[in-house]
């Protein structure tokens, strides 16, 4: 049997199984007859990050910089965050992350992709370029990583690549030095304080054009944090794509 007949016999399968036993949405419960994990409704509520600072992603007026960013401008150029860290969105990637589902990465890696459509914007940039595009992942601890059992930013990186931006390479080439307290455990200060220090880079970083993969930015404290090494080891410029954002208090809900 051919290739493409096996893919078709697959697709077919899967199209029978989800008729006779339609699935469960991860988020609503209710079954749904879609091939992706979470039903349409759910899908098309997910909260979006439509007005932003087009540095940062910091929820805003539209095509501006927010306060932060014009004052200590990041050593990254842009920031690619879909999505508002709020309900659906937050619910995906706590399973993802606390209930050691490491099989969400590819929805998610999907629904980065069709929510940016970055795929023209990557071939316009760094197709030609004769030095390739990193997807550096930001390194969580490895303590944490034998917690939840996965590396999430690790294979959230794969995910983009192989479905995705298979013209990209993922190189694990940020490194996480020290042992520190869960970024959701601290305040906006503390997160600010805690970022000094945190990350070294590699050398071959030298001449690369990086794009740092993470799921959330909160504060931003962990990005800039990883970027400014980037550039320090000789990184020709530091893009950032993270799932989420999270909105300041006034639009939090």
């Amino acid at each position: 049997m051919s290739a493409a007949s096996l893919r078709g016999l697959r697709r077919g399968i899967g199209r029978m199984i989800h008729w006779l036993a339609p699935a469960e949405c991860l988020l609503c419960r209710a079954p749904h007859g879609n091939t992706r994990a979470i039903c349409a409704d759910c899908e098309a509520g997910l909260s979006r990050n439509t007005h932003s600072c087009h540095r940062c992603a910091l929820p805003q007026l539209p095509d501006a910089l927010c306060r932060d960013c014009k004052h200590a401008p990041p050593h990254f150029e842009t920031t690619h965050a879909p999505y508002l860290m709020r309900t659906g969105i937050r619910d995906l990637i706590h399973q993802w992350k606390f209930q050691n589902r490491p099989h969400l990465s590819a929805l998610l890696a999907l629904l980065f992709s069709e929510a940016t459509s970055l795929g023209a914007d990557c071939s316009m940039r760094w197709g030609a370029s004769l030095t390739p595009t990193l997807l550096v992942p930001v390194p969580t601890q490895w303590r944490r990583q034998v917690q939840r059992g996965f590396d999430h930013t690790w294979v959230l990186a794969q995910a983009l690549k192989s479905q995705h931006y298979p013209g990209l390479i993922v190189r694990p080439w940020v490194r996480n030095r020290r042992h520190r307290p869960a970024q959701h455990s601290l305040d906006r200060a503390t997160r600010w304080q805690d970022a000094n220090d945190r990350f070294a880079a590699n050398r071959k970083l030298a001449g690369h054009r990086v794009i740092l993969v993470d799921d959330v930015m909160t504060t931003g404290a962990t990005v800039r944090a990883a970027a400014r090494v980037c550039r320090e080891a000789g990184a020709q410029s530091v893009d950032v794509w993270c799932l989420a954002r999270t909105p300041t208090p006034t639009t939090a809900r």
